[in-house]
């Protein structure tokens, strides 16, 4: 996870989002009672959450990442999900309690609430939990101020999860309450994670190889040496997959300074 610039709000959250959230407010007052006690739910319009503007700003504020995981979300969007931060239908503190109704509603179209998940990240691991430092203090209704909260899932949209989450190899480590939170929260550490253990595989390999070749004057070794040195040094890249985990260990793992060879 790293952090996020999403910039300006797509227009259709401005217009009809906007629109759509007083609507919601509005069913929301005139029977408060049946939406808590779960006999009425409220619907959300995906059409405008998910509008093709607002995926395509998400798509390139996170560089076609999760927000999360930061695996890379192939086009077109087939298992990318505009997430959203706090849940707007239900919500939890955690997994294996149950989810209490109507969630946060009101922020369905807000631009600070949404994210791109992938469908492990949001589905499969987060769905609606929303936990809290003190859940008692969780905002029920759009009279109640979100302001009031203390959040401990990060949100890298308005802070930087370096400052919570470190990276030893492939396995991500909580380095402060909220983090260990996040990290349970979305499963960061699940051990099924494929595609980061192979990157960090080839990281050890490349570091390996160009520890051992680097002074070879050998013409196809230079050229090889030259090719892993540019991969690795872009792997932390924030456009890159899983840079926040590349970039650790390329700080844990420097490569010696590049060889001049001289030019016949």
């Amino acid at each position: 996870m790293i952090r996020i610039d999403k910039g300006e709000a797509p227009n259709v959250l401005l217009t009809q989002g906007v629109d759509a959230a007083k609507e919601l407010c509005s069913v929301y007052d005139k029977d408060q009672a049946a939406y808590h006690n779960g006999t009425k739910r409220l619907t959300f319009n995906d059409g405008i959450y998910g509008h093709q503007s607002v995926r395509d700003a998400l798509d390139r504020s996170h560089h076609g990442k999760c927000a999360f995981c930061e695996v890379h979300i192939p086009k077109p969007y087939a298992l990318a999900h505009v997430e959203h931060w706090r849940p707007k239908g239900s919500v939890t503190q955690e997994k294996g309690i149950k989810a209490s109704t109507p969630g946060y509603y009101w922020l369905a179209y807000c631009w600070d609430n949404l994210l791109l998940a992938c469908h492990f990240c949001n589905s499969s691991n987060k769905g609606v939990q929303f936990p809290l430092a003190d859940p008692t203090r969780r905002a029920s209704n759009h009279h109640q101020l979100v302001a009031a909260e203390a959040p401990m899932l990060l949100n890298p949209d308005a802070e930087d999860p370096s400052e919570h989450i470190e990276f030893v190899e492939e396995i991500p480590r909580g380095i402060s309450p909220r983090g260990i939170a996040t990290i349970k929260a979305l499963g960061l550490d699940r051990l099924e994670h494929t595609p980061r253990d192979a990157l960090i595989a080839k990281l050890r390999s490349d570091h390996d190889f160009i520890a051992r070749n680097n002074a070879d004057p050998h013409p196809e070794l230079i050229s090889e040496v030259a090719r892993r040195r540019e991969f690795y040094g872009q792997a932390g890249d924030p456009a890159s997959p899983f840079s926040a985990m590349a970039a650790a260990f390329i700080a844990r793992n420097p490569l010696p300074d590049p060889v001049i060879f001289p030019v016949d």
